[in-house]
């Protein structure tokens, strides 16, 4: 099963934040096999919302040797089989619950036959881990972005309370019908209670039911976790917070975990 999280907008929809925490929640909260990756140019950030900076640079100091790079090579040479993939990752937990695929070293945008060879990659995934969780480049300028949405089970829209962005998303989805068209939830980052764009007034905007708008409130607790790339110990800590901020965060998370996993036959524990 597919998961991307996208937003229409660059560095709006706090996509690579919110891709971090909710694969930490998963991860902590499901037996899931689960691979994380992104279709960023080098390091995207949630490599650094997933590590400690004294492990970041000595696990990401060689990334030809690992991370997509060596994958795309195995893939062209058809000597790729679903259970090495993991070798080549960062496992931020036991038994394949949270494996990072690390990005590429190259500097130039990826070429055709890549991103095709990338695409196939994560098909491949599929038979060894139950979720793939995507970290979308934001747009659909971007080919294999296109792509990826298309080939996605559930897309997660991560977006804020910006009317801009919400009335260019809306340009977006009359024009690419298939975005809706999938299970699909909204991810409100940085939620401002106090805004006149609540999440029910998202919610008629789109024709979506409540149910599927997941409104993330303004913490910084969760950004000084996210950059210390500690975001995975800050979900962990708080899961059992009875009230404020952290609360409301959490409870976020667990719902969106509970939502993205309900295909997949199995339940948050």
């Amino acid at each position: 099963m597919q998961i991307s999280f996208w937003s229409n907008m660059h560095g709006q929809g706090a996509t690579s934040a919110t891709t971090a925490a909710v694969a930490s929640a998963i991860a902590q909260k499901t037996p899931l096999k689960t691979l994380i990756a992104h279709n960023q140019m080098e390091r995207s950030a949630i490599e650094g919302y997933l590590f400690k900076e004294t492990n970041r640079k000595h696990s990401i100091h060689n990334l030809s040797n690992q991370g997509i790079d060596a994958l795309l090579r195995l893939m062209k040479n058809g000597r790729l089989k679903s259970e090495m993939i993991a070798d080549y990752t960062y496992s931020v937990l036991k038994n394949h619950r949270m494996d990072l695929l690390l990005g590429t070293e190259k500097k130039h945008k990826m070429t055709q036959e890549d991103q095709e060879l990338f695409l196939s990659i994560l098909s491949c995934a599929k038979d060894f881990y139950d979720l793939i969780i995507l970290d979308v480049h934001s747009g659909l300028k971007e080919d294999i972005s296109m792509s990826i949405l298309k080939r996605s089970d559930i897309i997660v829209f991560c977006i804020n309370q910006n009317n801009f962005l919400l009335e260019d998303l809306t340009t977006i989805f009359n024009e690419y019908e298939f975005l809706t068209q999938k299970q699909h939830a909204f991810v409100i980052a940085r939620y401002e209670k106090h805004s006149g764009l609540t999440g029910a007034n998202i919610a008629r905007r789109y024709k979506v039911s409540r149910s599927s708008i997941f409104k993330i409130p303004n913490s910084p607790q969760l950004l000084d976790a996210l950059n210390s790339g500690r975001v995975y110990e800050y979900v962990a800590f708080n899961q059992s917070s009875r009230r404020g901020e952290a609360k409301d965060v959490i409870s976020s998370l667990n719902r969106l975990c509970e939502y993205i996993v309900e295909g997949c036959d199995k339940s948050c524990r």
